[in-house]
């Protein structure tokens, strides 16, 4: 029978041996090189709490702990009649304002159109009334220059009337005369008529001037009546005048009435889109009675109850995602193995909860500072003793894969990861 263990053989399996080991003690130290790995990892969320945008009881729960819910899907309804009281209030109040800005439209524009008529007719009254007091009073200066004149007759009749009556005096002394003598047969006859026609034409004369004077008094009497008549009427023109000045003058002030008009529909108009914005809310809040879930993810820590009376703006469940757009891995790196660790650096992932399964992942930033400054008590290495501890920078690490794994992958849970130092999978402007 052949011997298993020969000598040649021994030393090869001591050969193949040292090998491996030789190899795995190699690859163990190109791996501690370029890779840096910590078990101090855990997924992070974008937990999103769930609050009420209005106060009021709970009617109906759709949605219970532990449920995942998409987008849109109802989660809780708050009694909803007293909104739409809410509703139907606003609506009436809407729609009486609106008739009230009408109205106050339509009284402004007949306001407007009555108002200037008014004024219109105002100004062309005082115009016939300016053009009645300038021809009243041309009538006026018409009728005085011609009393004057006829007075001037009056006068120039009344001066020729002496001369006229000294020429009769003297005719009828020459007349007597000459009418003894003729009886006395002093003077030829022919003598006697002719100063007895002498003195027949002067009394004629003084008697024709007198009807004359008569006749030139009864004109001057008559253009004196005129031109009180015209003196009237151009006083009365002016009282007119007057009259139209302060109807035009009530007419311009009652042009206010259109501002106030106009400022009174503007104010309505302004109670109108008041109570359109009131009813726009009141929609709002009705419709806020129905509670929908923002997001996709997981129903967590619920705390109310139907017949709960929940107060607005007061978190009453939170919704964890599940999407690889808001959960990603912060991993607490020691602050001596960041040298070699930059952005866009691939990333192995495992997490506890899911052995059999391993993730990609790549660097997406570096924090701000170490954890301990963001503490409630940072240190402060310049007071006491002083202990060199070790930091670590929290490391933003997104997940490569589109979707997440059977949905187990849930914020909180502890991860292991390990960064290739070596290999980049993303492109970034910037190294941390």
């Amino acid at each position: 029978m052949p011997r298993l263990w020969t000598p040649g053989r021994r030393r090869l399996l001591l050969l193949l041996a040292g090998l491996a080991f030789g190899g795995e003690s190699a690859y163990w130290w190109w791996s501690t090189r370029t890779d840096a790995y910590t078990d101090n990892a855990y997924v992070v969320g974008n937990i999103t709490p769930i609050s009420s945008d209005v106060t009021g009881q709970v009617v109906a729960l759709f949605v219970d702990d532990n449920m995942i819910v998409k987008p849109g899907d109802p989660i809780a309804q708050i009694n909803p009649v007293e909104f739409q009281i809410a509703v139907d209030q606003a609506l009436a109040d809407y729609q009486q304002a609106g008739h009230a800005a009408d109205a106050a439209d339509v009284t402004t524009r007949y306001t407007t159109d009555d108002r200037k008529s008014m004024l219109i007719a105002a100004q062309a009254k005082r115009a016939e009334a300016e053009q009645a007091v300038q021809a009243a009073n041309v009538a006026v200066q018409t009728h005085t220059r011609l009393h004057e004149k006829e007075k001037e007759v009056l006068g120039a009749l009344q001066a020729q009337m002496p001369g006229l009556v000294a020429l009769q005096r003297n005719a009828q002394y020459y007349y007597q005369r000459f009418e003894s003598l003729a009886k006395s047969g002093d003077v030829p006859g022919q003598e006697f008529d002719n100063r007895e026609a002498a003195y027949r034409s002067a009394i004629a004369k003084v008697e024709s001037l007198r009807s004359d004077i008569k006749g030139a008094e009864r004109q001057v009497l008559a253009s004196e009546l005129q031109l009180q008549e015209a003196s009237v009427r151009l006083e009365q023109s002016r009282k007119a005048l007057a009259n139209t000045d302060a109807t035009v003058g009530r007419a311009e002030a009652e042009q206010m009435q259109l501002t106030v008009a106009a400022d009174t529909a503007m104010g309505l108009r302004n109670q109108q889109t008041l109570a359109e914005a009131k009813l726009r809310q009141a929609k709002l809040d009705l419709s806020n009675t129905l509670i929908r879930a923002p997001r996709a993810g997981v129903v967590s820590r619920r705390t109310i109850q139907v017949g709960k009376t929940v107060e607005a703006h007061e978190p009453f469940l939170s919704i964890v995602p599940l999407d690889f757009e808001n959960i990603w891995i912060v991993a607490n790196m020691r602050e001596n193995q960041m040298p070699n660790i930059r952005v866009g650096q691939a990333v192995k992932v495992t997490v506890d909860a899911i052995a059999e399964q391993a993730f990609d992942g790549w660097v997406e930033s570096v924090a701000g500072g170490s954890g301990a400054v963001f503490s409630l008590f940072p240190p402060d290495n310049a007071t006491g003793n002083f202990v060199r501890v070790v930091q670590r920078l929290p490391v933003r690490i997104r997940f490569a894969h589109k979707e997440n794994f059977q949905n187990r992958i849930r914020p909180g849970m502890s991860t292991r990861i390990t960064i290739d130092t070596t290999r980049y999978v993303r492109k970034s402007t910037h190294e941390w």
